[in-house]
């Protein structure tokens, strides 16, 4: 009896896998796709169309996966004179800035007043750092 309870174990361990790797690459940030067409692809099967407000709005909920799969799909950054950032900024996800300024985000002084008057004061300070200015 043992042998075959075991035996089921593994079973429902392999079948299992698959499904907790593909769920656990994309809680980490790993995009499925690094080329243009299969990110558009990617982006679609999430529900979302590949817009700037869309990009924007991924961004100001911190969904790293997204933001990343936009990107590929070739997303400007500074899409809609950097309303990621400014989302982002103004929703306290610290993470998010950082990684949007190490991908060319300018520091807007929009950014810089949402965190400011939400009480962000570390995501304030990366932004001055960045350079943005009253």
């Amino acid at each position: 009896m043992r042998n075959s309870a075991s035996k089921y174990h593994r079973i429902r361990v392999v079948a299992i896998l698959p499904a907790f790797v593909v769920c656990f690459s994309l809680q980490c940030g790993n995009a499925l796709a690094t080329d243009p067409v299969q990110a558009r692809k990617d982006i679609t099967a999430m529900g979302l169309e590949y817009t700037g407000p869309n990009f924007a709005k991924v961004a100001g909920n911190g969904d790293m996966t997204a933001v990343q799969l936009f990107m590929d799909a070739g997303m400007d950054v500074n899409e809609g004179g950097g309303a990621a950032l400014g989302l982002a900024a103004g929703r306290g996800k610290t993470a998010m800035v950082r990684f949007l300024l190490s991908k060319g985000a300018k520091p807007t002084s929009d950014a810089l007043q949402y965190a400011r008057t939400r009480g962000y004061a570390e995501i304030e300070k990366i932004l001055r750092d960045a350079g943005a200015k009253e």
